[in-house]
């Protein structure tokens, strides 16, 4: 298991909550956990070289940006495998992309800019990938969302539910300009902000950036600017994306409560293919841990009929960067 110093533990903790919105969020975190804010950059900038940051922007809602969303799942025969992930992970809007120990053995997250480029999407993924099969897996209700992972060991949580959820409207084109820049990964200076405008030709001054931060958190538009973890190198190597089956007197709350739940669905079934619609993403330090969890939400909730889909091979794991000009480009490369 990796060891951090408390310092490090302080720091990892609080950047997967949030980065203050200022020009000197440094500053600000240095206030709220007790350590310098030269001392933070020292401690990111070793943790990043160590790939254990993976990175810190902004967190969006995509369905919030317009976007359609779904995890899909693809049957590819084993000796297309390779391929296939390949053909998956071109596309700008797949954020995750893994080998899992199903049937149905590629699975991957997707994000297009409407529903009929979603179809198409998938269909032509598909047929470059040689999947026998695949389900569109659409998520029906969000019951919690927010990976975090405590190396302090404090007890604290991070949920976001349900309550922005669908509240999309069109965007400005000033307002996609400050979605890309706030994607952009933080710059570990002392004024990132004043860093990342300078790639801009629309958006000029920091305080422009930062008001639209303020407005996208308010409006449910970006659910918090923050890192991501690598959670292997951060300790945590065993997690699984598990799949219940349920019935009418199953208690939510039982998987809600639960700490190592970072994500919580209701998703598409599709009757005599998959009929399991409750996904839980749970996250643990080892694999008995993870079972340990798996077996106790069972106990408590009664369901015995339910996957262990554990994650084989990382193909990619990254933020969709919406609005950009890649999401043209893969289209004028595979559209007829």
């Amino acid at each position: 298991m990796i060891a951090f110093s408390s310092e490090e533990s302080l720091v990892l903790n609080a950047i997967q909550k949030s980065i203050p919105c200022s020009r000197k969020p440094f500053d600000d975190l240095s206030f709220s956990i007790g350590i310098p804010s030269t001392e933070i950059l020292s401690i990111l900038r070793d943790l990043k070289e160590k790939k254990i940051v993976r990175n810190i922007s902004g967190i969006f809602s995509g369905e919030n940006l317009g976007f359609v969303l779904s995890l899909v799942a693809f049957k590819v025969p084993p000796h297309r495998i390779d391929h296939a992930a390949s053909i998956i992970s071109s596309h700008p809007g797949v954020s995750h992309n893994y080998l899992r120990n199903h049937d149905y053995n590629i699975w991957f997250t997707l994000a297009e800019e409407d529903e009929a480029s979603f179809k198409k999407a998938v269909e032509i993924i598909a047929a470059k990938s040689f999947a026998e099969d695949y389900l569109i897996l659409k998520n029906e209700k969000l019951l919690k969302i927010g990976v975090f992972l405590d190396i302090a060991d404090s007890g604290e949580t991070l949920t976001f539910e349900n309550s922005s959820e669908k509240q999309f409207r069109k965007l400005s084109d000033i307002e996609k300009e400050a979605v890309r820049l706030l994607q952009i990964d933080m710059p570990l200076t002392e004024y990132p902000f004043d860093e990342i405008v300078k790639g801009s030709n629309i958006i000029k001054s920091p305080d422009e950036l930062l008001s639209h931060f303020s407005s996208f958190l308010e409006k449910g538009i970006m659910r918090r600017y923050a890192a991501v973890l690598r959670h292997h190198k951060a300790g945590f190597s065993a997690n699984a994306m598990t799949a219940w089956k349920i019935d009418e007197k199953f208690d939510e709350d039982i998987f809600r409560s639960c700490p190592d739940i970072s994500h919580l669905y209701y998703r598409t079934t599709y009757p005599g293919r998959w009929e399991y619609p409750l996904f839980a993403m749970i996250h643990a330090r080892t694999r008995e841990e993870l079972f340990s969890v798996i077996a106790d939400l069972s106990h408590r909730s009664g369901i015995r009929d339910y996957l262990v889909l554990e994650s084989l091979k990382e193909f990619k794991k990254s933020r969709v960067k919406y609005f950009s000009q890649d999401f043209i480009n893969w289209k004028r490369i595979n559209y007829d």
